[in-house]
């Protein structure tokens, strides 16, 4: 495989330079409000943890996914191909994250 060539010009340059620091400023507002935890109820409402609420991208693809909780087995709809591993009662009665499975924080 090969790519084809790009020139790399002083723009190129700039730009990536700038796309850099957007990524490094917008990580680091992301790690502040996990230490914070500033939408605990939220968080807490939707059955998510830190992580996922606060860190994580949840990139999918737009379609009605069904996927299975990884504890009883039950059908979980989501809305796009981002899919949960632990329905919602499995989450609450484990004390779970219902998108990655981990333990949630208090």
């Amino acid at each position: 495989m090969e790519e084809r060539f790009i020139e790399w010009t002083a723009n190129s340059i700039t730009s990536k330079t700038n796309f850099n620091m957007r990524m490094y400023l917008n990580t680091k507002e992301r790690i502040i409000r996990y230490e914070e935890d500033v939408e605990k109820e939220s968080r807490k409402n939707n059955k998510l943890c830190k992580c996922c609420y606060y860190i994580k991208d949840a990139y999918g693809f737009s379609a009605m996914t069904t996927s299975y909780c990884g504890i009883c087995k039950e059908s979980i709809l989501n809305g796009s191909s981002c899919t949960n591993r632990v329905c919602d009662k499995c989450a609450e009665s484990h004390k779970l994250c219902s998108r990655c499975g981990g333990k949630m924080e208090e």
